[in-house]
């Protein structure tokens, strides 16, 4: 038995738990329904407690039970929730978040975060427990001729010793301190016992600190390797330290049910189909069970894409604690709020998000709202309004992170984009929201004067939209002179599979996801029309740039464009002009490592129905 899993689990739940703490210490700064805040923050902490007791971390369960003293101080009206406690409460959470991935991970300290000037402070025991005088000390038998072996005795009475042998060896490992153990499996057969075998020329008054800082050890001695018994042989490499916790996700036990059900009954016409090719069964009975097959796959294919689904809200509840703190860094008061937390995304796509949201949150505080007197001075709430919200929208999820600051500054945007050499197609007075933001996403661009811990360092825009890029996503933005601005990211549901348009140009076969098309037409010349000196197409009494294919993708093959692809990101609309509409499929999209010379077009390829490939367009970097 593989103890890793549970601290996989450990860390997850841990990590919810955390969450909940959080908010409601914000809560509980906010001044919201205080009682309910001080609950929930007390029920969180007890939670990590008691399941970090279970596992034998006892530098977690210190940290909680101190949290817990002081939650219940605050409950019982002993002491006043103002900003000073809040502070020092949530740096012991820090304190406690740390704590918890040092213990899983074999780390042999914490680090505290510094709590407000001023501010209460807690006693917390967050570095693990050194030697003292109760503590095991090493000692040394056998004539020390041959090469020396460790042998370390778990206590009788810890709760899970293989679990504490398994996070012991794991550190040692990782320290390079010994080559392996024996055992090298911990499982509940474990009898409380493993033998350490240290690297040659081993500094053992470093191994010895490194093994009294762990908890639940009752001896330790040095011995002879040949003085161990028999069986004990060294271990062939050192036991594989993991890195990060594996990603879990909560399935409703209906689904893992329907999917047992389906798969079941694949299995019977399995051995159906087979008697059936054995018997000669006729073509009806065949076409029967190839379309119940269909059938099945359908079902499971929709009921495995909704268990990689979470909601957003698992990544939203993260960063009402970012915000806090940049605001707080900065000086400035703002509200954030959270709307369409319930709104489920594919889990892979969900965890990639996080970086360019928190990008995009850092910027709103920094550069878009206001400090407080120049909020007054604009004639607007001293405190600043920051929303982050999803919707659904057909196939994709649309992202928006939006504030009632002072917008983009177009004027000092260009003249920072002349000084560094960048090319501008208008002036501050006619230049566009997308040409703004093409400038503000260019590789070390950053108009902020003096670098903070916030920003300022001229990564940021480019990193965000290189990531939604890569998800199959798309940036745009919408920015009102002193109002404010919204950034709009939208995703697509699933990485898994994507509807796709397939098209073709020059003979050759392309997938175009259905995440930024809006719809195709037949391409008429009467419909071509010039558009600010370049070619256009009309559509409903708009002119839409036109982008042909064959030109972009050197194509020379037989062929004539016939159609054209309307696709949209944010409010800009273009048409790909295309030889032949094909019709619509549902992908499977795979990466791929293009050979050099490759055009940098494609995100990936797919196999179409018929069995042959394709390359999967990305409209964005063709516009």
């Amino acid at each position: 038995m593989d103890l890793g899993r549970y601290l996989d689990l450990y860390l997850a739940e841990s990590e919810d738990h955390l969450r909940l703490l959080n908010q409601g210490l914000l809560a509980l700064e906010a001044g919201e329904h205080i009682e309910a805040a001080v609950e929930e923050s007390f029920r969180a902490a007890h939670t990590i407690k008691g399941m970090s007791a279970t596992m034998g971390f006892r530098t977690v369960t210190d940290i909680c039970h101190q949290l817990e003293d002081r939650l219940d101080d605050v409950r019982a009206k002993r002491l006043r929730a103002s900003r000073e406690v809040v502070d020092e409460l949530l740096a012991r959470a820090d304190d406690l978040e740390r704590a918890v991935k040092a213990a899983a991970t074999g780390s042999p300290q914490v680090q505290h975060a510094e709590p407000a000037a001023g501010a209460p402070r807690l006693t917390t025991a967050g570095a693990p427990t050194v030697p003292t005088a109760g503590t095991p000390r090493i000692t040394t038998t056998g004539s020390g001729g041959g090469r020396r072996v460790v042998r370390v005795k778990i206590s009788d009475d810890s709760p899970m010793r293989a679990a504490r042998a398994l996070l012991l060896v794991r550190g040692l490992s990782a320290k390079q301190l010994i080559t392996g153990s024996e055992p090298s499996d911990f499982t509940e057969a474990f009898g409380g016992t493993v033998v350490l075998f240290p690297v040659e020329d081993v500094d053992f008054k470093l191994l010895e600190g490194e093994i009294a800082r762990a908890a639940d050890i009752a001896s330790v001695s040095i011995e002879d390797e040949r003085s161990a018994p028999a069986e004990v042989e060294p271990a062939a490499a050192p036991v594989e330290r993991r890195a990060s916790a594996a990603r879990l996700v909560r399935v409703d036990q209906q689904k893992l049910d329907s999917v047992a059900d389906d798969v079941a009954e694949l299995s019977v016409l399995h051995a159906r189909l087979e008697h059936a090719l054995h018997t000669g069964a006729g073509v009806h009975a065949l076409e029967q069970m190839v379309d119940r097959i269909g059938v099945l796959a359908a079902d499971l294919q929709t009921a495995v894409l909704s268990m990689r689904m979470v909601p957003v809200g698992d990544v939203f509840d993260r960063l009402p604690r970012l915000v806090r703190d940049a605001a707080r860094a900065l000086g400035k008061d703002v509200e954030f709020h959270l709307e369409g937390r319930d709104i489920e995304l594919d889990r892979a796509i969900l965890d990639e998000v996080i970086d360019p949201l928190i990008h995009l949150l850092r910027n709103a505080v920094d550069h878009g709202i206001e400090g407080p007197i120049g909020r007054i001075a604009a004639d607007k709430s001293p405190r600043g309004q920051l929303t982050l919200r999803a919707i659904r929208e057909r196939n994709s999820v649309r992202i928006e992170v939006e504030d009632d600051g002072r917008g983009v500054n177009a004027a000092k945007v260009i003249a920072k984009a002349e000084q560094l050499g960048v090319r501008v197609s208008g002036d501050a007075s006619d230049v566009t929201d997308e040409e703004l933001l093409r400038i503000l996403s260019h590789p070390g661009f950053s108009t902020a004067e003096q670098v903070t811990d916030v920003s300022g360092r001229g990564v940021g825009m480019d990193a965000v939209v290189n990531r939604v890029r890569a998800l199959g996503g798309a940036l745009s933005m919408r920015s009102r002179p002193g109002e404010g601005s919204t950034f709009s990211i939208r995703l697509p549901i699933t990485l898994a599979l994507a509807q796709a348009l397939h098209v073709r140009v020059a003979g050759e076969d392309y997938a175009i996801p259905l995440t930024h098309v809006t719809e195709a037409l037949v391409l008429d010349p009467f419909l071509l029309l010039p558009r600010n000196g370049r070619e256009g197409v009309l559509l409903r009494e708009e002119v839409l740039p036109l982008v042909r294919l064959r030109e972009v993708l050197r194509s020379g093959g037989a062929g004539q464009e016939g159609a054209a692809v309307i696709t949209e990101v944010g409010e800009a609309r273009s048409a790909l002009a295309v030889d032949e509409l094909v019709g619509r499929e549902q992908i499977l999209v795979k990466q791929f490592d293009p050979a050099i010379g490759t055009l940098p077009f494609f995100s990936g390829v797919t196999l179409l129905a018929d069995g042959r490939p394709a390359l999967v367009l990305d409209p964005l970097s063709v516009v």
